[in-house]
């Protein structure tokens, strides 16, 4: 009994938590692999294969160049196109197409340490339990699917009073406090990372990129004899065109979407499709003034609960009536419920300290600079030059190898 109740004020207190977690797991998973929606099979193996590579790395420029041929190759036959046509396109997007991934890296790091933080949080709450008196109190007034409400007959039809709501649920929630103020705060900082994030990677951005494309085009276009033999080529392809009308549909998905009639917190993710979180707004029948970022607050806990804010001719603790807090008894609390209490803040006390250290590092992600990386002639001759004395060492080392064998096969001779 005990068992489902405790799943149930999980449910009641922390559904828009669990919403949360999923829709943060979800960004994660999809960074970490780069499947976004605007981006083919191809670029994407690219862009994980750049993700690796360090800037001063040999195979960053070929990398590059190869992803800036993929890229056109969304929109064109590149395969087919004579390399008159194709080599200027190429080298100069080369520079926009580096940019672009740069900001996929920059916010996938971001993106990845947002988790590392939220999962912790998520772990700790969730697989905390309510105090026995908790429980009764929340069967009792009837705020979990079990809903005893004293166990009358009729229970279906009774509305629980607000103010004895608020009261029941701040109870509960009361030995959460630490961890519910650590939550607060990683909120905050969700919703910077949704608005950074969305600056480097949402759908517009690549569709900025498109843009550039096209204008290098046109302008290569201007030449009479470029555009009498490459104009065939840049036709857009049926098959291609799909893979641009993608991108093209999820922002044209998110312009016509109306706004909500209730207010709320509207976040971007990296792809067009908003995550809203309802149950952090004020309810439209009242007027109550809410942190815009409460996400435990009793007074919303309860009216999502009950859906009213009355409180004559409703169910008070022991019959249908009036609840007057002034003449209510608190709670008698018994030793076990109280050691269950003094145990949940313990084990907050235990995962505090490395909880607020991993929010440090995201504050310091958040307050990181993109710093873009564009390779000069310097950079290459030092990549070549790496290169080449590779190439050396290990010719070297095969010529030294082929000496040792001679060597060792003159001595069996011996």
């Amino acid at each position: 009994m005990m068992g489902y109740a405790n799943t149930n004020a999980h449910v009641l207190f922390f559904s828009h938590l669990m919403k949360m977690r999923d829709l943060t797991s979800e960004q994660y998973q999809s960074l970490q692999n780069f499947r976004l929606p605007y981006m083919s099979e191809d670029f994407r193996k690219t862009a994980l294969e750049f993700k690796l590579l360090d800037n001063l790395s040999i195979k960053r420029s070929s990398l590059v160049e190869e992803a800036t041929n993929q890229f056109i190759g969304m929109f064109y036959k590149v395969k087919f196109m004579p390399n008159y046509c194709k080599s200027d396109i190429i080298s100069n997007m080369t520079e926009s197409v580096d940019v672009f991934m740069q900001e996929l890296v920059f916010s996938h790091k971001l993106v990845e340490t947002n988790w590392e933080v939220a999962q912790d949080l998520f772990a700790v709450v969730l697989s905390s339990s309510f105090s026995d008196q908790c429980l009764i109190d929340l069967v009792r007034a009837g705020l979990t699917n079990l809903s005893c409400k004293s166990c009358t007959d009729e229970t279906s039809v009774l509305t629980t009073c607000s103010d004895y709501c608020i009261d029941v649920t701040a109870s509960c929630l009361e030995p959460f406090d630490p961890i519910i103020e650590l939550i607060n705060e990683w909120f905050n900082l969700y919703v910077k990372v949704q608005e950074k994030v969305r600056e480097l990677i949402h759908v517009d951005k690549f569709l900025k990129l498109k843009s550039t494309l096209l204008e290098l085009i046109n302008m290569k276009l201007q030449d009479d004899f470029y555009a009498d033999v490459c104009r065939y080529h840049f036709k857009v392809a049926p098959e291609q065109e799909s893979e641009y009308n993608i991108a093209h549909r999820h922002r044209k998905k998110r312009v016509s979407k109306t706004v909500p009639s209730t207010p709320s917190i509207e976040l971007q993710t990296y792809s067009s499709r908003p995550l809203t979180f309802h149950s952090t707004a004020s309810p439209p029948v009242t007027k109550l003034q809410v942190n815009r970022n409460q996400l435990f607050d009793p007074r919303l806990i309860c009216f999502n609960a009950t859906k009213s804010v009355t409180n004559t001719e409703c169910w008070n603790g022991t019959h249908l009536g009036h609840y007057d807090r002034s003449r209510a008894q608190p709670p008698r609390e018994s030793s076990s419920s109280t050691t269950t209490s003094s145990s949940i803040v313990k084990v907050f006390e235990i995962h505090i300290p490395r909880l607020k250290s991993k929010i440090e590092d995201l504050v310091e992600d958040l307050d990181k600079e993109l710093v873009i990386f564009i390779p000069t002639e310097e950079s290459n001759e030092e990549e070549s030059n790496e290169a080449v004395s590779s190439r050396g060492m290990q010719l070297c080392m095969k010529k030294l190898t082929v000496l040792l064998i001679v060597v060792s096969w003159l001595r069996l001779m011996i």
